[in-house]
């Protein structure tokens, strides 16, 4: 019988060259590519249904305010890694597939390995009520990968919002986020339900956008890091800390 990794690999084998040179250009060119085709469809139906099946069962209301990230709210429902670890079986079984992270790496045109930090290497979000927003932020470790298993409605928010190419200064994160949002262009895109994107997390300053009316935005974060993140002393976990801070102190 055939694993989940080999129809993976399979699946990833027969994508054309073309194809992933074009994402890799957009990626090296915008530091964001949206991946249409990375699992096979019944594989993508699998990890839509799990992550609904986990929100339904395991979600948890988040609602607060971060000062790492300036003071940026964070407002939307979630399952944290362990409960997903424990709970959950594709998910975490395509965070850990090896022709994943091998094709992701042609795209960002380096390796992505795992992070070295369990609690951020998957969880699932959920915004589901008129002003549920994802506030501007930067993420500690270079990539993530966003499952999108249910976009909103066009006209109702939730888009990604970016400025690529900018840096996160822990010391004053207000400023450096209102240097930016005064200085640089904001990106916008709509990302359909069933694509995924690559994002190069820890310095593109990104929000999703508040929901506006009766709508939903739930996705998968899976989280990579740089050969570099895997011995940068300066990278630390402040947001994850404070978001999750009940299941980390459990844990």
């Amino acid at each position: 019988m055939e694993t989940v990794e080999q129809c993976i690999r399979e699946h990833l084998s027969s994508q054309p060259n073309q194809l992933t040179k074009f994402l890799s250009e957009e990626f090296c060119k915008s530091d964001i590519a949206v991946i249409e085709e990375l699992l096979p469809l019944h594989l993508k139906d699998a990890l839509h249904h799990e992550a609904n099946e986990l929100l339904e069962a395991s979600a948890r209301r988040r609602d607060l305010m971060l000062d790492a990230t300036g003071g940026t709210p964070r407002a939307y429902a979630s399952v944290d890694r362990d409960t997903i670890f424990k709970t959950g079986n594709i998910i975490k079984t395509v965070f850990e597939s090896e022709a994943v992270r091998q094709y992701l790496s042609r795209i960002a045109g380096e390796t992505l390995h795992k992070v070295p930090y369990q609690a951020e290497e998957y969880i699932i979000n959920s915004q589901e009520k008129s002003g549920d927003t994802h506030g501007w932020h930067w993420d500690d470790y270079t990539f993530a990968l966003i499952w999108v298993v249910q976009a909103p409605d066009h006209l109702n928010g939730g888009r990604v919002e970016y400025v690529a190419a900018t840096e996160w200064d822990k010391k004053n994160p207000r400023k450096a986020l209102c240097d930016v949002l005064a200085s640089r262009e904001v990106r916008s895109r709509y990302i359909n339900s069933g694509s995924c994107y690559l994002m190069r997390a820890n310095t593109t300053l990104h929000r999703v956008a508040p929901l506006m009316g009766n709508t939903r935005r739930t996705v998968i974060v899976f989280t990579y890091a740089s050969e570099a993140d895997l011995t940068d002393p300066n990278i630390s976990h402040e947001t994850m800390e404070q978001i999750y801070a009940d299941e980390l102190q459990a844990a």
